[in-house]
Order: C-alpha cells, then sequence, then structure tokens
C-alpha cells in the first residue's frame, strides 16, 4: 500500500482550518493541523510534510515568514500561501520563495488541482495521475 502524502494546514481561522482539514481527509491525504505560527513551527520540528498550506495573516507573523523558516529542514516541501486579500507584493514574495499563492474563495476541485501539482502531479498516495 503506498504510503500517504502528508499536508500540514496552518490557519488561524477555525472554520477555514476544519474545511480544510476536512477536504484533504476526504481526499486521501494524511493531514496536520495547526491554528497558530508557534504551533505550526512544533509541527515542522516533528512531522515532515510533503506541503505546507498556510493563510497569509498568523498574528505577528505570516505565512511566508513560515514557509522561509521552514525551508532549511524541509528542502523539498511545497508550499501555497492562502489569503481573501490580493497583494500582489505579497504574490511575488511568494514566488520568490516557490510557493503557490491563492485567492480565497476557491472551487473545492480547483483547490485539489493546485494541489495535486504543487506535490508534483501525483495524487495522495504518491500515485501518478491519469
Amino acid at each position: 500500500m503506498p504510503i500517504q502524502r502528508c499536508v500540514l494546514v496552518v490557519d488561524s481561522n477555525p472554520a477555514d482550518l476544519s474545511s480544510t482539514v476536512s477536504l484533504l481527509q476526504a481526499a486521501g491525504y494524511r493531514v496536520a493541523a495547526a491554528a497558530a505560527f508557534e504551533e505550526a513551527k512544533l509541527l515542522l520540528e516533528s512531522e515532515s510534510p510533503d506541503l505546507l498550506i498556510t493563510d497569509l495573516r498568523l498574528g505577528p507573523y505570516n505565512g511566508l515568514h513560515l514557509i522561509l523558516r521552514s525551508r532549511a529542514d524541509h528542502p523539498a516541501m511545497a508550499a501555497i500561501v492562502m489569503t481573501r486579500f490580493s497583494d500582489p507584493v505579497l504574490e511575488a514574495e511568494a514566488q520568490r520563495q516557490h510557493a503557490g499563492f491563492l485567492l480565497r474563495p476557491i472551487p473545492d476541485n480547483e483547490f485539489l488541482d493546485v494541489i495535486t501539482r504543487s506535490l508534483g502531479e501525483s495524487g495522495p498516495a504518491g500515485q501518478t495521475l491519469q
């Protein structure tokens, strides 16, 4: 049986965190979740996620800070930043960090397609999609 791909979801909004976790679990991913920057840092010390999905706004820090800090320990980890507010400067910074930048709301099927592409065209268990 193939190993499930691991996704770490970080979002300070409980409703957004819950819906994202539920969607990913239903799609077959193994999911870890954090509601704050510090909690996510601790999870990144114990987990090796294939993908980090983070909200842009995380209190005094932001999702880009989290991606930058996690790259030393997880250089192959893919990353996606999500926000409800368009910001060309932050979008350009996400691109410099080789992270996706998504505006909410996004339809579930489009979101799952972005995740699949971020993970290198493979599905939840590492199987190439047809």
